[in-house]
């Protein structure tokens, strides 16, 4: 065939001119561009032409019949259009679909792919497009039609470099080690000379260096835990001392097991994806959510998502980027709210909880941290074991160029840029989403692993260690031509798992991902060797693969990338010792005289704090009832939709049992006091699923920590916090089941030093027999009294308040666990006198009073003085109860009860014959959240 056989199409579906989506409509705001209008350019190569009645068909399946129209041939205007594309040696994601839809029309499609142009009659259109919707490494951008001659990629490979490590001195050796991109030690450096001596090898190449230098990173091996003292096995310790008998699984999968009813089991995970936001907000936090579904569907044989939760914390969003080039945090904070409604909803798994928040230390390197919950039968949730001869099988998406030394990269010490960031594709997960759980469901599936931070070399070399693995990457399908072998051992390109099947159920796991319409490509071994090995021989097949007797070897390798005894790979951090972290307590800060005229204009500044309030424009992009098992949650009320404490669902068909998910943090607590932060982000946690019914045993708790690595301290305090964390699990019997430490939160910018505080998100995963007994928040009767019970948490530090008046200094309250641990007992006693209740939080009494009286058709008369410090300490570990007023003398002493209010018919917050609750408060907390991000 030749070139002149081939012909490249141009399809543009628009919007229709009466027509104008939301997102153009969103996106003309935030750029500052408003006569914009974009729209999805879609090329295909075919062969030979296309007939009329062709490029009909093609027309009518790309546009959705309603809001599009469809233009073929249209050019780009200079000056007027700006087009932005992958680069044209990376395979566009949808090419594969493409190609499938021109199938099923009768077109021979050889490629696809999508570009998204924007036009404008502004001069600034190009300049805007740049820096805000334009990634240099994977992508590029165009201001007249591009000349394409093919779209499929052609190259040739490039083979492995090779080093003596035993003739280079020191110096050179730690030279070579911090070369293209690697964040290698000298100490690191010298074992793996080591290990080229102890294998006789005349040389390494570059292969090892690289997957060592991934599968020894702070990402992989957590060395920055592991060198103070393995403090992941102090948590572990702490979780099997409570001998809580609902722990199936912890910290030896891709997510934590909880035990269910029936035979049912809950999965719990949360992953951080810090340094790839920083640098493209959009695919960083796009893939974050990607990359936490892959890791539920990678646990036990498989466990199926039914919920996920987000957390973004960045800069103030007036505040510039402070380094140059890097999106600033507004752009971070739309781009977040596009990537999460993009993948969660094509996934079709439910949000449960959502939330932003803007706080000047994450103005370098925001907080992304995305989470789900999955479900999987019980006595399939242990973490499978490959046997030797089992096939390793890759399926999903194509390998490519992207996501080079993410985990490296984002381990304390490296430096990041766009090489690092993954690009995701949500429609090829959703693809092998069933897939995976009906081959689970087939006894097809001896083990199984996402592929995510330093791709298949940690897959395949964490999956293959319990017995021994070669893989030949010759047979790993690429969207980029000729990538040399370490950087298809290394690509953290998405949407793919490793699969180990045993060769008798190859045929039926092939058929399921026919069926699922899911790649499925054969490329290597599981032995019994001990070894892990990797090779480059094209040569060298899948059929060749899948014929060789279960306990044979390749009799050639091709080229040899590496093949070491696991043994060897071993590394240990040194070990430092630090002592306990200089903990301040300066005098306390008093709370201030409150001026009862201008408490409207305070609550105001309240409510319009981002801790606050409503967060709508991003909360109504995720759709929260998908699958239709959400029984509570993630928002509530009838007049105004605003947050609930906790997310419920009912996952088993025909059970009422229920799943009950909550979170807990707040970054400003963590800035004034870790440890103190800690405690009191914990006992909230606890106390919100023990308000919500569950029972304190059926709870268990999954952290992401997230601390600086470049501040004097930031080591004692990291140290104390686990610590501290352990100490609380024990107290409680609450264990830690699963979760991630990111330890490289301190970053050079060009306004010098920026680190975020080291900080810790806690997020509790309860059950309860019956969807019956959960308690909610919504106020249910005039005349009901509002009681305020818990311990007081009553500092002015890290409030809202504090922040709305100004106010520096003091410290965070020193919360006694034991006396809380009382206080948990009482409360659970007491829950069957409740009607409603909710936990108390930023902005404190007023803040909770408001959202009650927004969300309902009732309102509620103050029955305290309009006292600063009890409208605004923010009492975090109680809550709000409404209770009948006879039964008020029945709450425990345990419980602290304070009488704050009678509800009436009438809504709006009454004090003295006046209404707090104006116009003015309402609109900002309903608005402001908008207002900072545009």
């Amino acid at each position: 065939m030749t070139t002149e056989d081939l012909l490249i199409h141009k399809f543009s579906v628009r919007h229709a001119i009466s027509a104008v989506p939301p997102d153009l409509e969103q996106a003309r705001g935030f750029l500052g561009l408003p006569d914009l209008d974009m729209w999805r350019d879609y090329y295909i190569e075919v062969e030979g032409d296309l007939s009329t009645a062709q490029v009909e068909a093609i027309s009518s399946a790309l546009s959705d019949g309603v809001g599009t129209v469809v233009f073929h041939g249209d050019r780009l205007h200079q000056g007027i259009m700006v087009q932005v594309a992958h680069r044209s040696g990376i395979i566009d994601n949808e090419s594969d679909s493409i190609v499938a839809i021109c199938e099923l029309l009768g077109v021979r499609a050889r490629a696809g792919k999508v570009a998204l142009t924007y036009r404008s009659a502004s001069p600034r259109l190009a300049e805007v497009i740049r820096a805000t919707r334009y990634n240099p490494n994977i992508e590029e951008l165009h201001t007249q039609e591009p000349a394409y001659r093919t779209l499929v990629p052609a190259g040739r490979y490039i083979p492995a470099e090779r080093y003596d490590l035993l003739a280079l001195d020191d110096r050179e050796l730690e030279a070579l080690g911090r070369a293209d991109g690697r964040n290698l030690s000298p100490r690191q450096m010298r074992q793996i000379r080591a290990i080229q001596a102890r294998t006789r090898a005349g040389t390494v190449t570059d292969a090892l260096l690289e997957a060592l230098d991934a599968r020894w990173s702070d990402h992989c091996s957590h060395t920055t835990w592991r060198s103070h003292g393995r403090l992941l096995e102090r948590l572990v310790r702490a979780a099997r001392d409570t001998g809580n008998p609902n722990i199936v699984s912890m910290f030896e999968d891709n997510a934590g097991v909880w035990d269910f009813y029936g035979d049912w089991a809950l999965a719990i995970k949360g992953e951080t994806h810090n340094g790839p936001s920083a640098i493209s907000a959009y695919f960083g936090q796009l893939t974050k959510l990607g990359g936490v579904l892959r890791d539920i569907l990678g646990t036990g044989l498989g466990a199926d998502p039914i919920g996920c939760f987000e957390y973004t914390a960045t800069g103030l969003p007036e505040s510039p980027s402070p380094i140059a080039g890097r999106p600033a945090p507004r752009q971070i904070a739309h781009d977040t709210i596009r990537a999460i409604k993009e993948y969660g909803n094509t996934f079709g798994v439910p949000m449960m909880c959502s939330r932003m928040t803007f706080h000047p230390s994450y103005r370098a390197k925001p907080f992304a941290l995305g989470g789900s919950v999955g479900l999987l039968p019980r006595h399939l949730a242990g973490r499978g074991r490959p046997q030797p001869g089992d096939m390793v099988v890759l399926i999903g998406g194509l390998t490519g160029n992207e996501g080079i030394h993410g985990a490296s990269a984002s381990s304390a010490g490296a430096t990041m840029d766009e090489a690092a960031v993954q690009i995701g594709a949500p429609l090829e997960q959703v693809k092998f989403r069933k897939a995976i759980i009906d081959l689970r469901d087939a006894g097809c599936l001896r083990a199984l692993t996402d592929v995510g931070g330093a791709g298949l070399n940690s897959a395949i070399g964490e999956i293959g260690e319990a017995c021994g693995v070669w893989i030949n990457t010759a047979l790993v399908p690429l969207k980029t031509s000729a990538l040399p072998m370490w950087r298809i051992l290394l690509s953290e390109s998405q949407e793919r798992m490793v699969l180990a099947v045993p060769p008798s159920k190859l045929q039926t796991a092939r058929s399921i991902t026919t069926r699922h319409m899911v790649r499925t490509t054969v490329i290597g071994r599981f032995t019994g060797t001990k070894r892990y090995c990797v090779f480059h021989n094209p040569s060298f097949n899948e059929a060749k693969v899948v014929a060789m007797a279960p306990d044979a070897l390749p009799e050639r390798f091709g080229e040899l990338g590496f093949d070491v005894p696991y043994e060897l790979l071993r590394h240990e951090p040194k070990q430092r010792r630090v002592g306990p972290p200089l903990s301040p307590d300066p005098a306390p800060t008093p709370w201030p005289e409150l001026d009862r005229e201008a408490l409207p204009l305070l609550l105001r500044q309240v409510v319009a704090d981002p801790e606050v309030a409503s967060q709508r424009y991003a909360d109504d992009q995720y759709d929260s009832t998908v699958q239709g098992n959400t029984a509570h949650g993630p928002r509530y009320g009838r007049r105004h939709r605003v947050p609930s404490h906790y997310w419920a669902a009912t996952p088993l068909d025909g059970s009422p049992a229920a799943v009950v998910v909550s979170t807990a943090f707040d970054p400003w607590l963590f800035d004034a006091h870790p440890v103190r932060a800690l405690r009191q982000m914990f006992c909230r946690l606890l106390g919100a699923q023990v308000l919500a019914g569950v029972a304190l045993g059926d709870v268990c708790v999954c952290d992401n920590f997230y601390t600086p690595h470049l501040e004097p301290g930031a080591a004692k305090w990291l140290v104390a916090m686990v610590d501290e964390l352990a100490r609380l699990v024990r107290l409680f019997g609450t264990p830690v089941i699963s979760g991630k430490d990111s330890s490289a939160g301190s970053t050079q910018t060009d306004e010098g030093l920026v680190s975020v505080p080291p900080a810790v998100f806690l997020t509790a995963l309860g059950k309860v027999p019956s969807v019956d007994r959960l308690l909610f928040e919504h106020w249910r009767q005039p005349g009901g009294v509002l009681v305020r019970i818990g311990p007081e948490t009553s500092s002015v530090t890290a409030t809202v308040m504090a922040r709305a008046r100004g106010l520096e200094g003091g410290t965070l309250d020193d919360l006694s666990a034991e006396d809380y641990r009382n206080y948990l007992g009482a409360l659970a006693e007491a829950r069957h006198l409740f009607r409603s209740g909710a936990p108390i939080g930023p902005g404190g009494l007023a803040a909770r009073l408001v959202a009650g009286a927004l969300a309902g058709d009732l309102g509620v008369d103050l029955a305290v003085e309009p006292d600063a410090e009890i409208l605004f300490a923010e009492h975090r570990c109680g809550a709000v109860v409404e209770i009948d007023e006879a039964h008020v003398d029945r709450l425990p002493d345990a419980l602290c009860p304070l009488v704050v209010g009678r509800l009436r018919e009438a809504s709006g917050i009454g004090l003295s014959g006046k209404d707090l609750l104006t116009p003015e408060v309402e609109e900002a907390w309903a608005g402001s959240f908008l207002a900072r991000i545009t």
